[in-house]
């Protein structure tokens, strides 16, 4: 053998010895060391740092950030377990938050044993590697490794116990929540009333969509109204789809829709709509001022709704061949001219009359002076007969002139008269 062997042998066997040295280590028993109550802390502290900072890497809360949220929702939480009454819903999220922590302590588990073996891998390579030249690289590889000795599962420390129950009251709190709210909730529940509110709504989007309705059954939504409101949301929901694909509008669209319809219904009855209809419907009877008086319902048209003015201007068109704005306008103008012509005839009437008043006056003068003279004369003559029958004459001639200058005062009287009320007629 020569040196170069013999030095490769040494070598093996001082690292066979090595091993068995280390085997018989490994087969001693181990010394259990008790930990102070400061180092426990100290370790409990490290490793509730090292889960802190395992659990942000995941997204999740700090161990003190869940035990300060479990505190304050504490009676909240006690409340939901306690309204957490159905046993199988119960059951199934208690399997699923065990499942959930089994997940966690086994990944906890793994996590662990990984990082015991890393630190004890480096541990041993440490010890048993001992620097050697390049050349007996060969040597080492063919020498048989010893299986790792097998690990056992370290006992779970106090603070990662809590955590995990914690985490277990609040999934078992939040499922219970969550099951009330989703499914016990009583306004997920429809009651017998409120079914056949929305069958009846069903019927009458069947009836609508079939075009079978008169404008007075239509109307007949504006009643259900009420009803529809004390359905539930999701009946809400579906009713508003069911309308929208029997009638092309939601509840809401045909709601609105049936209100303008009654209001339309409300303003054919208005006296200012007729009025327009009746003289439309009679224009070529009608004289030309009745005419003119169209253009003083222009108001009452504007406040009209859009369907009333489409059927005015439909009937103005085939009356008058005109909008009826238009044809208002139309008459206006005309009005507006033969106002201004009566007012230039009034104002020369007016200066015809004070010609003919003048004349008049002076025809009143003449006649009531007349009267006068007349008047004095039957006095004369009433003395004259009453002398011509004291003295015994005979007062036939007398009698005869009383009667002639009477009948001439009644003559002057009319013709007073007269005068007066030409005068009276031409002033007003």
């Amino acid at each position: 053998m020569s040196k170069k062997d013999t030095k490769i042998d040494a070598y093996s066997k001082a690292l066979l010895d090595k091993k068995t040295e280390y085997n018989d280590e490994l087969k001693k028993p181990k010394e259990e060391t008790v930990m102070s109550d400061a180092e426990r802390k100290q370790a409990e502290k490290t490793l509730s740092s090292a889960l802190d900072m395992l659990r942000r890497e995941r997204g999740q809360k700090t161990i003190a950030e869940e035990e300060r949220f479990y505190e304050e929702h504490k009676n909240d939480l006690k409340d939901m377990e306690e309204d957490f009454t159905t046993s199988s819903l119960e059951k199934e999220q208690s399997n699923e938050a065990l499942n959930l922590v089994h997940a966690m302590l086994q990944d906890m588990s793994n996590d662990e044993e990984d990082e015991g073996a890393e630190l004890e891998l480096a541990t041993e390579d440490k010890k048993e590697k001992p620097k050697k030249p390049k050349k007996e690289k060969k040597v080492k590889e063919k020498i048989e490794k010893k299986p790792k000795p097998k690990k056992t599962k370290k006992p779970m420390k106090t603070v990662t116990k809590i955590v995990l129950g914690v985490i277990f009251a609040g999934v078992v709190a939040l499922g219970g929540y969550s099951y009330k709210v989703l499914v016990y909730n009583p306004q997920n529940i429809v009651s017998e009333s409120q079914q056949k509110i929305y069958d009846k709504l069903v019927s009458y989007a069947d009836e609508y969509g079939d075009n079978m309705m008169s404008d007075a059954e239509k109307l007949e939504l504006l009643d259900l109204d009420a009803d529809y409101k004390k359905l539930l949301d999701k009946q809400k929901v579906s009713i508003n789809a069911y309308f929208k694909e029997q009638t092309g509008k939601t509840y809401k669209e045909l709601l609105k829709k049936m209100k303008h319809l009654q209001e339309t219904k409300e303003e054919v009855k208005l006296p200012g709509y007729q009025q327009i209809m009746d003289l439309l419907n009679n224009w070529d009877t009608k004289s030309d001022s009745e005419k003119m008086a169209v253009a003083d319902m222009q108001s009452t048209y504007s406040s009209l709704s859009k369907e009333l003015k489409d059927e005015v201007n439909t009937l103005s068109n085939s009356k008058t061949g005109k909008d009826f704005m238009d044809l208002c306008k139309e008459q206006e103008e005309l009005k507006t001219a033969a106002e201004e012509q009566a007012k230039e005839e009034k104002e020369k009437q007016k200066d015809e009359n004070q010609g003919k008043i003048q004349e008049y006056q002076t025809s009143l003068t003449n006649a009531q002076n007349e009267y006068s003279v007349y008047s004095q004369y039957a006095k004369s003559l009433e003395d004259d007969l009453a002398y011509a029958q004291q003295i015994g004459e005979d007062t036939t001639d007398i009698q005869s002139q009383i009667a002639t200058n009477n009948q001439m005062l009644a003559s002057l009287q009319q013709q007073i008269t007269y005068y007066q009320q030409m005068i009276s007629a031409l002033q007003s």
